[in-house]
This record gives structure tokens, C-alpha cells and sequence, in this order.
């Protein structure tokens, strides 16, 4: 995209006019519009206030975003769930969109037709598309442990409660009526109901205030949620209960990443080392699931909510109707369950 083009989206993603820019910018509507059509450039000075209103790095004012791609994915993030619900055997949630298909088939191949009596999602916060792809040193165990990538898109505004509210409902924003970064108790059906209606166990392990913690409340849940030790208390608990091996369905969630990735920039030394925390602590999991439910047919998924982009400061951020913040990878494996020999 050009200088001017990258103007326009911003401004439109900011919900701001061109007489609105103008006034924050101390210039005409008559400069925006050149600014906008490739006409003229904007100077240093003006190109330092852009960065500052939009909340973007001057490189993404510039295009010097190395060729990334500028398309959104063409399946939105809704159509996991009723796809978790068709590989459990399950009827969707009644406000879920239809299931992605390509998971529904790979389900299909890779369990002969069954069904997945047991599914373990890890749930980490903000890793982009973008940073899968660049950084594949980094996550060399999800691709170890996993063999299904399902491109898609996030949902707007693209924060954690409003993606992970659609993640588990299959709906909408606008449907599950989260639609800005709050944490309300989540009133339409969601998968936990659908599985727990038919009998089935569900775990939700979490820690703090995250929005996996809150939106899902006042359920039939076993909520593990831990107000100490972080992710090293979530991931223990998480491999506890794959040993006891009484849950239908473990959903594990760790924003190590996000929260690093927000005050040190999405590409920093400490965030690409969270990034390769995850990637440790989903081989293990993936792992323990092998060698400890060798009965069961299971799907496990390494499964983000939205992405990110770096802002001035050497900051990160994400929420904006943009590719990196839109555009995730969601990474699953079955595993058969053994046949007992004769």
C-alpha cells in the first residue's frame, strides 16, 4: 500500500473525517485529501503527529512493513466452535455460524469418522499470523505437535473478551454482546453449554482477572483460576488434570505473551521469549496427551484469539481493522486413540 492509502485506512479505521484529521493535524482538509490520493507527502513533522493520532509506527505510515500481506483471511474466527462442536459430536450453540470445514475434514481423516471424546485447547493471547510466519525458530514444538493450520480472521474490535467471546459461542460480537475490552458474564449459548448438557466434563483454567477467567462464569465449568503463580500455576494445573484424565474437554489459557508483547514491542528479545515459552509448554502438554490418553481419541489445538502491531515507544498493541491485528493461525492435531490388541 501506498503512504496515501495507508492514511486513508488508518483514518477510516479511526473513525475520523478528513475535516476531523485536518483539525487534529493543524492543516486543511484540501492537505488530507492530497495527502490521501498520493498527490503530495506529508512532511517530517506532520508524519511524526500522523504516527502519534494513529497510534502506528512511522514505518506503517511509510509501507516499510516488508511486503506483509494487506488481505484479512477469509474465515472468521465464529466458525471454530460449531467445528469443536461437530468433532465432539455435538450440536453447535444456537447462535453459532456454520463450522470451518477444513477442520471438520481433517477431523474426519484423522479419526476415521469418530468422534474426539477428549479436546485440549491452548489458548494463548496475541500471536499474530505474521509472527508465526516470521518467526518459526521460535515455535519449532507447535510445529512438532501439530499438523492442520486454519487461517483465520479475528473479530473487530480485535481485543481478547470480544474474541475469545466469539472463539467459544460461534457468534458474532454484536451477538454475544461483548463489543469493546469488558468482561461481562457471556448470556447465550456457548460450546461449555452444549457439552455439559450432554453429560460432558469441562475445565477452563485461567489466572488474574483474564477474560477467559470472567466471561464464561456462572456455568457448570470447573474453573481453575489462579490469583498466584501465573502461567507456571496454570500450566501445572493444566498437566495435572491431562494425567487424571477426567475432563471431556480442557481449555488453558496463557497471556504471557500479550502482556509482554504490550510494553516491549511484539518483535523484543523478552516477547520472542514468551513466544518460545509457549511453544515449550504446548510440546509438554502435547506430549503428556500422547503418552497418557492413548485410549481416547483426542484434538488438541493451539489456538490464539487475535494478533498485534508494533506502536511508537517500542510498544505493541492490537484492535484495529488491520492484518496484523486480524489475521491469526489456529494449529490442531488428533491424535487416534490405540487399539487394544487381542
Amino acid at each position: 500500500m501506498s503512504v496515501g492509502e495507508n492514511i486513508l485506512q488508518l483514518r477510516k479505521q479511526q473513525g475520523l473525517s478528513q475535516e476531523a484529521l485536518a483539525e487534529k493535524m493543524l492543516v486543511s482538509r484540501q492537505t488530507v485529501s492530497l495527502w490521501e490520493t498520493d498527490q503530495t507527502q506529508p512532511t517530517i513533522d506532520n508524519l511524526m503527529r500522523l504516527k502519534d493520532i494513529f497510534g502506528v509506527s512511522v514505518d506503517r505510515l511509510l509501507a516499510l512493513d516488508g511486503g506483509k500481506d494487506t488481505k484479512i483471511n477469509a474465515d472468521s474466527l465464529d466458525t471454530v466452535c460449531a467445528a469443536l462442536a461437530y468433532a465432539m459430536g455435538v450440536t453447535p450453540p444456537n447462535c453459532a455460524a456454520g463450522a470451518n470445514r477444513e477442520l471438520c475434514n481433517y477431523v474426519d481423516k484423522v479419526f476415521d469418522g469418530q468422534k474426539a471424546d477428549r479436546v485440549v485447547m491452548y489458548n494463548p493471547d496475541a500471536i499474530a499470523e505474521w509472527i508465526y510466519e516470521k518467526y518459526p525458530e521460535y515455535l519449532t514444538g507447535v510445529q512438532k505437535h501439530t499438523e492442520k493450520e486454519i487461517f483465520l480472521s479475528a473479530v473487530m474490535p480485535s481485543v481478547t473478551p470480544v474474541c475469545f467471546g466469539t472463539m467459544y459461542t460461534g457468534a458474532q460480537p454484536a451477538v454475544h454482546g461483548i463489543q469493546k475490552y469488558e468482561k461481562p458474564v457471556i448470556r447465550i449459548e456457548t460450546l461449555f453449554d452444549v457439552l455439559i448438557a450432554k453429560g460432558k466434563r469441562v475445565a477452563l483454567v485461567t489466572y488474574g482477572t483474564c477474560s477467559l477467567s470472567r466471561i464464561y462464569l456462572e456455568r457448570a465449568i470447573d474453573y481453575y483460576q489462579f490469583d498466584e503463580g501465573g502461567i507456571a500455576a496454570v500450566n501445572a494445573k493444566a498437566m495435572e488434570l491431562i494425567l487424571s484424565d477426567e475432563y471431556d474437554m480442557i481449555v488453558i489459557y496463557n497471556g504471557n505473551y500479550d502482556a509482554v508483547m504490550h510494553k516491549n514491542g511484539p518483535e523484543s528479545a523478552r516477547a520472542l521469549a514468551e513466544l518460545r515459552l509457549n511453544d515449550h509448554v504446548f510440546s509438554m502438554l502435547s506430549e503428556l496427551i500422547a503418552s497418557h490418553w492413548k485410549h481416547h481419541n483426542v484434538l488438541v489445538g493451539f489456538a490464539m484469539d487475535h494478533g498485534c502491531h508494533e506502536i511508537d515507544g517500542n510498544c505493541g498493541s492490537h484492535g484495529l481493522d488491520m492484518p496484523e491485528d486480524l489475521n491469526i493461525v489456529h494449529c490442531y492435531k488428533g491424535y487416534p486413540k490405540e487399539e487394544k490388541s487381542e
